[in-house]
């Protein structure tokens, strides 16, 4: 008979079982095995057993006779079924070896054909196709990452498991910029290496005015500001009266435009009385805002009588001034919200010919109000709005490598540019709360997200947002060297280890396909959740593949053991204690023959 391309020899010899069972018989796992005896004649009180256990009919076992051919099939045979697998009838006997290879579960090839398409503005559409082999490693999803053009980290944003496409939108971005994208496959077995698409796009995510610009009223000779603040940090041009500002405004130095995360601002030097009812606008997107600038020069006033219109609206930012103009010697007194006006180390009142000045060093939110100057036959009243400038992260380790072995400690931190300023944490996109296994700190400007003990499944992009400002972080936590090279030279000593998801679980260890047996050759060791399997001496006949198999997962290494002798140093895969190594820091070698024991794990 054949099963799935496996053919079983079948031998006459003399007794009451004409046809005996092979002496071994290799499938691979998932397949049936077969096994098929030919008696003299039909006869019955045949018995099927493997390792002296009696075999009895299941759903995954079949015992058949046909007069005198007598069939066992294995359904779907696992690494379990292996072993002696005996017929027996009467006193006769024939037994043959089972052995079940185990299946390599490869991740998929890489996709190919990536490409871009940048024709719709503020998007882009990524194309790409499957790898040609993917019906015999097939993916389960596809990941895509993204990096600004300039350099940088790649994250992960987006997965979809609809092979062919893919529509990034500048909403999905954090801030506007030139991004680059790459993408890979990946199932449970993992990923394959990622293909990058060509070129980049400029992304940009949508905004909405929070604060719209307002009228500026000045002096003859004095500098006029204009501010506004966006829902996102994107990029804005300066027009005035029609005619954009760039950089030959800038370099004459009357005018300077400056752009804070959300907050845009606009600087006009020294304005002069023809540039009244000049018109300013701002446009981004799909924003867009206009403000006018007014121009007070001297003029004639009567005693008692104060310039200016009334109620004026200021919004100013930190440590901007306020003043006003009446005759000369004109008294005058200043209210705050119907209160006077203390002068003090804050508050100073200056008075130069016809100005009368109220100055607030270092303004703060608290000082918002209405500031009346009151002259007595007449005042004049100002709205003043005072808002606090947006934080700003400073300082964080975002740009550290955060690769860490499972139980380790991680700390995520970054610096605010004001204290007790609020902030979130996400971890891909999903907003995180404090427990036993994720501690939020925050002291001062300093915060910090603190894993005490690392797992697998902390593998992820974390962000800390401020509200105007956000730091990106990308953790990985390892739990097995199954992705070191584990290339030697004979004489050396080889480790392959991994952590399981509970302590003492039983797991199994495998060498193309057959179980390994410990031994003088061969250290197999089990302490808690870690596992090793170590070769104390290795030698050109190690070379293969090594399988952990934990029941429901298992991990693949690939040793390769070079003959001869050499003076070469190898390093040594860390130990699941020690801190991971980052990409620019060189691993300690360790000399040929040395093992690290699992007791120091």
């Amino acid at each position: 008979m054949k099963d799935k391309g496996h053919s079983i020899a079948e031998v006459s010899v003399r007794g009451v079982i004409l046809k005996r069972l092979p002496r071994k018989l290799d499938v691979m796992e998932g397949e049936n095995a077969v096994f098929c005896v030919e008696t003299r004649e039909a006869v019955e009180g045949t018995c099927w057993s493997r390792d002296g256990l009696q075999l009895r009919e299941s759903p995954r076992t079949v015992l058949k006779s046909f007069g005198r051919t007598h069939l066992l099939v294995l359904v779907h045979a696992t690494r379990q079924d292996a072993g002696i697998i005996s017929f027996t009838v009467g006193e006769s006997q024939t037994s043959s070896q089972l052995r079940v290879k185990c299946v390599k579960r490869d991740p998929p090839s890489a996709p190919v054909a990536a490409e871009m398409s940048v024709v719709e503005s503020n998007a882009a559409l990524l194309t790409w196709c499957p790898a040609p082999d993917a019906h015999l490693r097939a993916p389960s999803r596809y990941l895509l990452e993204r990096r600004e053009a300039s350099g940088g980290e790649w994250v992960q944003c987006l997965a979809t498991d609809l092979p062919g496409h893919m529509r990034v939108l500048g909403d999905s971005v954090p801030r506007e910029a030139d991004y680059c994208f790459r993408i890979c496959a990946a199932n449970e077995h993992g990923r394959s290496s990622p293909v990058e698409f060509p070129g980049s796009v400029h992304l940009a995510p949508a905004a909405r005015l929070e604060r719209g610009l307002q009228d500026a009223r000045v002096r003859d000779g004095e500098d006029a500001w204009f501010s506004l603040e966006l829902s996102a940090a994107v990029h804005g041009t300066w027009f005035l009266n029609g005619a954009r500002l760039g950089e030959e405004e800038e370099a004459s130095g009357r005018c300077s435009v400056r752009c804070c995360g959300m907050e845009h601002l606009l600087l006009i030097r020294g304005v002069r009385l023809a540039d009244s009812g000049a018109q300013v606008t701002f446009v981004s997107s799909s924003v867009r805002d206009s403000a006018t600038l007014h121009v007070q020069g001297e003029q004639g006033a009567h005693p008692g009588v104060l310039l200016g219109e009334k109620p004026q609206q200021i919004s100013l930012p930190e440590a901007e001034r306020l003043r006003e103009v009446s005759h000369p010697d004109a008294p005058v007194h200043w209210l705050k919200d119907g209160e006077a006006v203390p002068p003090d180390d804050i508050i100073a009142v200056q008075a130069e010919g016809c100005v009368r000045r109220l100055l607030l060093r270092s303004a703060g939110p608290s000082d918002t109000g209405v500031y009346t100057c009151d002259a007595g036959d007449d005042a004049v009243s100002f709205v003043v709005t005072v808002t606090e400038a947006p934080v700003r992260i400073i300082s964080s380790n975002e740009e550290a490598s955060h690769a860490y072995m499972t139980g380790q400690r991680v700390e995520l931190w970054c610096q605010l540019s004001r204290p007790a300023a609020s902030v979130c944490w996400y971890k891909d996109g999903e907003e995180v709360e404090a427990g036993e296994n994720l501690v939020l700190e925050q002291e001062g400007p300093l915060c910090r997200l603190v894993l005490p003990c690392a797992q697998p499944q902390d593998t992820g992009e974390f962000v800390c947002d401020a509200g105007g400002d956000s730091v990106f972080y990308t953790v990985t936590i390892i739990s097995s060297n199954e992705e070191a090279p584990h290339a030697y030279m004979t004489g050396q000593c080889v480790e392959l280890w991994c952590q399981l998801s509970r302590p003492a679980a039983p797991v199994r260890w495998y060498k193309d396909g057959e179980e390994v047996e410990a031994g003088e050759n061969l250290v197999l060791e089990q302490e808690g959740p870690w596992c090793q399997l170590v070769l104390p001496c290795a030698q050109p006949q190690d070379t293969g593949e090594f399988v952990c198999d934990a029941g429901g997962d298992s991990v693949f290494y690939t040793v390769t053991v070079a003959g001869g002798c050499d003076a070469q140093l190898w390093p040594s895969p860390p130990s699941p204690s020690a801190p991971a190594p980052s990409a620019h820091t060189p691993v300690p070698p360790v000399a040929a023959a040395s093992c690290l024991p699992l007791t120091s794990l």
